[in-house]
Protein backbone atom coordinates (compact mmCIF):
# COMPACT_ATOMS: atom_id res chain seq x y z
CA UNK A 1 0.00 0.00 0.00
CA UNK A 2 2.88 2.55 0.52
CA UNK A 3 4.99 2.11 -2.46
CA UNK A 4 1.68 2.36 -4.42
CA UNK A 5 0.67 5.49 -2.47
CA UNK A 6 4.81 6.61 -3.48
CA UNK A 7 4.17 5.99 -6.98
CA UNK A 8 0.59 7.55 -7.40
CA UNK A 9 2.65 10.65 -5.57
CA UNK A 10 5.66 10.71 -7.83
CA UNK A 11 2.94 10.32 -11.29
CA UNK A 12 3.87 6.79 -11.87
CA UNK A 13 1.13 5.36 -12.23
CA UNK A 14 -2.05 6.72 -13.97
CA UNK A 15 -5.07 7.92 -11.97
CA UNK A 16 -6.06 9.83 -9.37
CA UNK A 17 -4.02 10.87 -5.96
CA UNK A 18 -5.36 9.31 -2.79
CA UNK A 19 -5.50 12.54 -0.28
CA UNK A 20 -7.99 10.09 1.70
CA UNK A 21 -6.11 9.68 4.89
CA UNK A 22 -4.76 13.16 4.95
CA UNK A 23 -8.90 14.32 4.09
CA UNK A 24 -9.87 12.19 7.46
CA UNK A 25 -7.03 13.39 9.84
CA UNK A 26 -8.35 17.63 8.97
CA UNK A 27 -12.35 16.48 9.02
CA UNK A 28 -14.56 14.27 11.24
CA UNK A 29 -18.35 13.98 11.93
CA UNK A 30 -17.86 16.90 14.23
CA UNK A 31 -16.58 18.92 11.60
CA UNK A 32 -12.49 20.49 10.50
CA UNK A 33 -10.37 19.68 13.28
CA UNK A 34 -9.21 22.68 15.40
CA UNK A 35 -6.16 24.48 14.77
CA UNK A 36 -3.49 22.40 16.61
CA UNK A 37 -2.41 23.89 20.30
CA UNK A 38 1.47 24.24 18.72
CA UNK A 39 0.73 26.03 16.09
CA UNK A 40 -1.95 28.48 18.44
CA UNK A 41 1.43 28.73 20.65
CA UNK A 42 3.61 29.80 18.36
CA UNK A 43 1.42 31.79 16.12
CA UNK A 44 0.71 33.92 19.36
CA UNK A 45 4.49 33.97 20.21
CA UNK A 46 5.21 35.49 16.29
CA UNK A 47 2.17 37.88 16.53
CA UNK A 48 3.04 41.54 15.14
CA UNK A 49 0.76 44.39 15.93
CA UNK A 50 1.30 46.72 12.76
CA UNK A 51 0.31 50.48 13.02
CA UNK A 52 -1.28 51.22 9.23
CA UNK A 53 -1.85 54.55 10.29
CA UNK A 54 -5.31 54.14 9.85
CA UNK A 55 -5.48 50.92 12.43
CA UNK A 56 -3.35 48.56 14.54
CA UNK A 57 -3.56 44.85 12.65
CA UNK A 58 -2.50 41.59 14.23
CA UNK A 59 -0.67 39.76 11.49
CA UNK A 60 2.24 37.46 10.93
CA UNK A 61 4.08 35.94 8.51
CA UNK A 62 4.38 32.37 6.44
CA UNK A 63 6.32 30.48 4.69
CA UNK A 64 7.59 27.07 4.08
CA UNK A 65 10.86 25.12 4.46
CA UNK A 66 12.33 21.88 2.99
CA UNK A 67 16.19 20.28 3.94
CA UNK A 68 17.03 21.86 0.68
CA UNK A 69 16.50 25.38 1.96
CA UNK A 70 18.17 25.25 4.79
CA UNK A 71 21.63 25.90 4.00
CA UNK A 72 21.68 28.66 1.93
CA UNK A 73 18.19 30.12 1.06
CA UNK A 74 16.57 30.30 4.46
CA UNK A 75 18.86 31.77 5.99
CA UNK A 76 19.12 34.52 3.37
CA UNK A 77 15.11 34.92 3.12
CA UNK A 78 15.86 35.73 7.16
CA UNK A 79 18.27 37.77 6.88
CA UNK A 80 16.44 39.75 4.63
CA UNK A 81 13.42 39.90 6.83
CA UNK A 82 15.45 40.90 9.78
CA UNK A 83 16.20 43.73 7.76
CA UNK A 84 12.89 45.24 7.93
CA UNK A 85 12.99 47.13 11.36
CA UNK A 86 10.25 49.58 11.86
CA UNK A 87 8.58 51.86 15.16
CA UNK A 88 5.56 50.83 13.27
CA UNK A 89 5.55 47.14 14.33
CA UNK A 90 5.17 46.15 17.83
CA UNK A 91 5.42 42.29 19.44
CA UNK A 92 2.76 40.93 22.06
CA UNK A 93 5.40 42.48 25.23
CA UNK A 94 4.71 45.95 23.28
CA UNK A 95 8.26 45.95 22.15
CA UNK A 96 8.98 48.64 19.36
CA UNK A 97 11.00 48.47 16.04
CA UNK A 98 10.84 44.45 15.93
CA UNK A 99 11.78 43.34 12.54
CA UNK A 100 9.63 40.94 10.26
CA UNK A 101 11.89 37.93 10.90
CA UNK A 102 10.72 37.65 14.43
CA UNK A 103 7.35 37.57 13.58
CA UNK A 104 7.69 34.83 10.98
CA UNK A 105 6.37 31.17 11.27
CA UNK A 106 8.36 28.99 9.03
CA UNK A 107 6.95 25.52 8.18
CA UNK A 108 9.32 22.64 8.54
CA UNK A 109 8.23 19.84 5.85
CA UNK A 110 10.25 16.94 8.44
CA UNK A 111 12.27 17.09 10.86
CA UNK A 112 15.50 17.72 9.09
CA UNK A 113 14.35 21.15 8.33
CA UNK A 114 12.73 21.61 11.28
CA UNK A 115 16.24 21.39 12.99
CA UNK A 116 17.65 23.09 10.56
CA UNK A 117 15.42 25.68 11.39
CA UNK A 118 15.71 25.85 15.03
CA UNK A 119 19.48 26.19 14.65
CA UNK A 120 18.68 29.71 13.37
CA UNK A 121 16.40 30.80 15.60
CA UNK A 122 18.99 32.11 18.44
CA UNK A 123 20.17 34.88 15.22
CA UNK A 124 16.77 35.36 13.81
CA UNK A 125 13.87 34.85 16.56
CA UNK A 126 11.74 33.18 14.27
CA UNK A 127 9.48 30.69 14.74
CA UNK A 128 9.68 27.09 13.42
CA UNK A 129 6.68 24.68 13.18
CA UNK A 130 6.19 21.05 12.19
CA UNK A 131 4.22 21.28 9.42
CA UNK A 132 2.31 17.95 8.90
CA UNK A 133 5.36 15.85 9.28
CA UNK A 134 3.32 12.19 8.65
CA UNK A 135 2.23 13.64 5.28
CA UNK A 136 5.18 15.71 3.95
CA UNK A 137 8.63 14.31 5.26
CA UNK A 138 9.21 12.69 2.12
CA UNK A 139 9.51 16.40 0.25
CA UNK A 140 12.99 17.57 0.51
CA UNK A 141 13.31 20.32 -1.91
CA UNK A 142 10.23 22.55 -2.42
CA UNK A 143 11.65 23.74 -5.63
CA UNK A 144 10.75 20.30 -6.93
CA UNK A 145 7.25 20.11 -6.27
CA UNK A 146 5.85 21.66 -9.64
CA UNK A 147 8.27 19.04 -11.56
CA UNK A 148 7.70 16.18 -10.11
CA UNK A 149 4.17 16.03 -8.32
CA UNK A 150 5.68 14.31 -5.42
CA UNK A 151 3.56 15.05 -2.38
CA UNK A 152 2.98 18.51 -3.91
CA UNK A 153 -1.16 17.91 -2.90
CA UNK A 154 -0.04 16.83 0.32
CA UNK A 155 1.83 20.19 1.35
CA UNK A 156 -0.86 22.09 -0.93
CA UNK A 157 -3.64 20.84 1.71
CA UNK A 158 -1.56 21.81 4.82
CA UNK A 159 -0.82 25.14 3.86
CA UNK A 160 -4.44 25.79 3.47
CA UNK A 161 -4.77 24.06 6.24
CA UNK A 162 -2.69 26.17 8.10
CA UNK A 163 -4.00 29.45 7.05
CA UNK A 164 -7.70 28.50 7.39
CA UNK A 165 -6.13 28.17 11.39
CA UNK A 166 -4.48 31.16 11.16
CA UNK A 167 -7.19 33.16 10.22
CA UNK A 168 -9.41 31.38 12.34
CA UNK A 169 -7.08 32.95 15.51
CA UNK A 170 -8.43 36.67 13.97
CA UNK A 171 -4.32 37.31 12.29
CA UNK A 172 -4.02 38.52 9.14
CA UNK A 173 -1.24 36.96 7.60
CA UNK A 174 1.52 37.29 4.46
CA UNK A 175 2.19 33.95 2.86
CA UNK A 176 4.93 33.88 0.92
CA UNK A 177 7.33 30.66 -0.95
CA UNK A 178 10.69 30.76 0.30
CA UNK A 179 11.83 32.36 -3.57
CA UNK A 180 11.53 35.70 -2.58
CA UNK A 181 13.41 38.85 -2.27
CA UNK A 182 11.95 41.77 -0.21
CA UNK A 183 13.44 45.40 -1.08
CA UNK A 184 10.58 47.49 0.96
CA UNK A 185 8.45 46.14 3.84
CA UNK A 186 5.82 44.02 2.35
CA UNK A 187 3.48 44.44 5.24
CA UNK A 188 3.57 48.07 4.44
CA UNK A 189 3.18 47.87 0.91
CA UNK A 190 0.03 45.69 1.76
CA UNK A 191 -1.78 47.85 4.08
CA UNK A 192 -1.20 50.87 2.37
CA UNK A 193 -1.78 49.95 -1.26
CA UNK A 194 -3.92 47.08 -0.89
CA UNK A 195 -7.49 47.14 0.24
CA UNK A 196 -9.10 43.96 -0.68
CA UNK A 197 -9.37 40.75 1.77
CA UNK A 198 -7.23 38.43 -0.49
CA UNK A 199 -4.26 39.72 -2.50
CA UNK A 200 -2.65 37.09 -4.06
CA UNK A 201 0.57 37.08 -6.73
CA UNK A 202 -0.42 37.46 -11.02
CA UNK A 203 -0.44 34.88 -12.95
CA UNK A 204 2.02 33.56 -14.65
CA UNK A 205 0.43 34.15 -17.70
CA UNK A 206 -0.36 37.80 -17.11
CA UNK A 207 3.63 38.64 -17.11
CA UNK A 208 3.48 42.51 -17.15
CA UNK A 209 0.05 43.57 -17.32
CA UNK A 210 -1.57 44.04 -14.16
CA UNK A 211 -4.73 41.89 -13.68
CA UNK A 212 -8.20 42.78 -11.73
CA UNK A 213 -11.54 41.46 -11.95
CA UNK A 214 -13.88 42.14 -14.33
CA UNK A 215 -16.32 44.19 -13.58
CA UNK A 216 -19.27 41.88 -12.83
CA UNK A 217 -16.61 40.25 -10.29
CA UNK A 218 -15.37 37.64 -12.41
CA UNK A 219 -11.86 36.61 -11.72
CA UNK A 220 -8.90 36.13 -14.44
CA UNK A 221 -9.23 32.32 -15.76
CA UNK A 222 -5.62 31.92 -15.29
CA UNK A 223 -3.59 29.32 -13.67
CA UNK A 224 -3.18 30.52 -10.16
CA UNK A 225 0.31 29.89 -8.91
CA UNK A 226 -0.13 32.28 -5.41
CA UNK A 227 3.51 32.83 -4.69
CA UNK A 228 2.38 35.39 -2.20
CA UNK A 229 -0.94 35.55 -0.21
CA UNK A 230 -1.94 38.29 1.85
CA UNK A 231 -5.18 37.28 3.74
CA UNK A 232 -7.20 39.90 5.72
CA UNK A 233 -8.76 38.13 8.89
CA UNK A 234 -12.87 38.86 8.29
CA UNK A 235 -15.73 36.60 8.96
CA UNK A 236 -16.14 36.72 4.75
CA UNK A 237 -12.00 35.61 4.45
CA UNK A 238 -12.71 32.88 7.21
CA UNK A 239 -15.87 31.44 5.23
CA UNK A 240 -14.22 31.36 1.96
CA UNK A 241 -10.58 29.80 2.91
CA UNK A 242 -12.85 27.03 4.69
CA UNK A 243 -14.30 26.83 1.79
CA UNK A 244 -11.04 26.24 -0.27
CA UNK A 245 -9.73 23.75 2.31
CA UNK A 246 -13.18 21.87 1.63
CA UNK A 247 -13.25 21.39 -2.05
CA UNK A 248 -9.73 20.88 -2.39
CA UNK A 249 -9.91 17.92 0.44
CA UNK A 250 -12.95 16.70 -1.30
CA UNK A 251 -12.36 16.40 -4.96
CA UNK A 252 -10.60 13.97 -6.93
CA UNK A 253 -7.68 15.15 -8.74
CA UNK A 254 -5.87 13.86 -11.45
CA UNK A 255 -1.99 13.32 -11.12
CA UNK A 256 -0.99 15.22 -14.08
CA UNK A 257 -3.36 17.65 -13.30
CA UNK A 258 -2.82 21.27 -12.36
CA UNK A 259 -1.55 21.52 -8.76
CA UNK A 260 -4.42 21.02 -6.46
CA UNK A 261 -4.82 24.27 -3.74
CA UNK A 262 -3.61 26.58 -7.23
CA UNK A 263 -6.87 24.92 -9.17
CA UNK A 264 -9.29 25.06 -6.29
CA UNK A 265 -8.38 28.47 -5.59
CA UNK A 266 -10.24 30.09 -7.98
CA UNK A 267 -13.36 28.12 -8.73
CA UNK A 268 -13.79 28.51 -4.51
CA UNK A 269 -12.95 32.42 -4.83
CA UNK A 270 -15.51 33.11 -7.90
CA UNK A 271 -17.85 31.23 -6.24
CA UNK A 272 -17.45 33.44 -3.33
CA UNK A 273 -17.23 36.71 -4.73
CA UNK A 274 -20.30 36.18 -6.70
CA UNK A 275 -22.68 34.64 -3.76
CA UNK A 276 -21.41 37.06 -1.35
CA UNK A 277 -20.83 40.17 -3.73
CA UNK A 278 -17.63 42.44 -4.10
CA UNK A 279 -18.12 44.38 -1.48
CA UNK A 280 -17.89 41.75 1.27
CA UNK A 281 -15.58 39.82 -0.60
CA UNK A 282 -12.88 40.71 -3.35
CA UNK A 283 -9.72 39.06 -4.48
CA UNK A 284 -6.96 41.21 -6.02
CA UNK A 285 -3.63 40.91 -7.24
CA UNK A 286 -0.66 42.56 -6.89
CA UNK A 287 0.80 44.78 -9.26
CA UNK A 288 3.95 43.06 -11.34
CA UNK A 289 6.01 46.71 -11.81
CA UNK A 290 6.65 46.14 -7.63
CA UNK A 291 6.37 42.13 -7.42
CA UNK A 292 7.97 41.09 -11.04
CA UNK A 293 8.28 37.58 -11.75
CA UNK A 294 12.53 36.53 -12.55
CA UNK A 295 10.71 33.54 -14.42
CA UNK A 296 9.24 36.36 -17.08
CA UNK A 297 10.76 39.72 -16.48
CA UNK A 298 14.18 39.73 -15.35
CA UNK A 299 14.28 43.38 -14.85
CA UNK A 300 10.18 43.64 -14.07
CA UNK A 301 7.65 45.96 -16.29
CA UNK A 302 7.51 50.01 -16.68
CA UNK A 303 4.20 50.56 -18.19
CA UNK A 304 2.63 47.03 -19.12
CA UNK A 305 5.85 45.88 -21.15
CA UNK A 306 8.96 44.07 -20.02
CA UNK A 307 12.13 46.06 -19.24
CA UNK A 308 15.14 44.98 -21.11
CA UNK A 309 18.55 44.76 -19.66
CA UNK A 310 21.30 47.54 -19.82
CA UNK A 311 24.24 46.80 -22.01
CA UNK A 312 26.20 46.75 -18.52
CA UNK A 313 24.00 43.90 -17.84
CA UNK A 314 22.17 45.29 -14.96
CA UNK A 315 18.51 46.63 -14.51
CA UNK A 316 17.55 50.26 -15.17
CA UNK A 317 17.81 51.79 -11.56
CA UNK A 318 14.06 53.45 -11.93
CA UNK A 319 12.65 50.12 -12.32
CA UNK A 320 14.29 48.73 -9.62
CA UNK A 321 13.46 51.86 -7.58
CA UNK A 322 9.27 50.47 -7.50
CA UNK A 323 10.40 46.88 -6.86
CA UNK A 324 8.87 45.85 -3.10
CA UNK A 325 9.70 41.98 -4.29
CA UNK A 326 11.39 39.36 -6.56
CA UNK A 327 9.71 36.39 -7.36
CA UNK A 328 12.42 33.49 -8.44
CA UNK A 329 10.11 30.68 -9.11
CA UNK A 330 12.21 29.16 -12.17
CA UNK A 331 15.31 28.19 -10.09
CA UNK A 332 16.06 25.08 -10.62
CA UNK A 333 17.89 24.22 -6.94
CA UNK A 334 18.42 25.65 -4.03
CA UNK A 335 21.70 26.91 -4.57
CA UNK A 336 21.39 28.74 -8.28
CA UNK A 337 18.16 30.34 -6.10
CA UNK A 338 20.43 31.62 -3.73
CA UNK A 339 23.16 32.83 -6.18
CA UNK A 340 19.77 34.44 -8.13
CA UNK A 341 19.21 36.44 -4.43
CA UNK A 342 22.49 37.50 -4.23
CA UNK A 343 22.68 38.76 -7.24
CA UNK A 344 19.25 41.00 -7.46
CA UNK A 345 20.37 42.01 -3.96
CA UNK A 346 24.11 43.22 -5.24
CA UNK A 347 22.61 44.83 -8.02
CA UNK A 348 20.06 46.74 -5.98
CA UNK A 349 22.30 48.31 -3.79
CA UNK A 350 24.85 49.09 -6.54
CA UNK A 351 22.64 51.28 -8.12
CA UNK A 352 22.51 52.90 -4.81
CA UNK A 353 19.44 51.46 -3.56
CA UNK A 354 18.61 50.75 -0.02
CA UNK A 355 15.79 48.38 1.42
CA UNK A 356 12.65 50.52 2.46
CA UNK A 357 11.16 49.73 5.70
Amino acid sequence: MELLLILLFSGLVSGQVDITQQKNHYWSERGLQNPPHRLRQLADFSLLYFNTSREIRAVLLFTIASPASIPVVLPRVLENLASFLSQDQLDTNGNRATTLAEHTLVASTNMEAQQGCDRLTEKYHHKCYEFDHGFNGAVQDHLELSRTKAHAYSIGLSRIKSMVDLISLGYDMLYFDLHHYFFKNPLRYMYTHTTAPIVVSATPSSVCQPLSPAPDGSLPDDHHRLDVAFVRSTPSTFRCMYNWLYWSSHTLHEVEGKPLDHHTFRKVMQECVTSLGSSVLSVSYLNPEHFPSECNAKCGCRGGTLVERQPDGKCPRDVMSNWVGMIFSCSDSATNLGTLIDTYATMYRDAGLTLVV
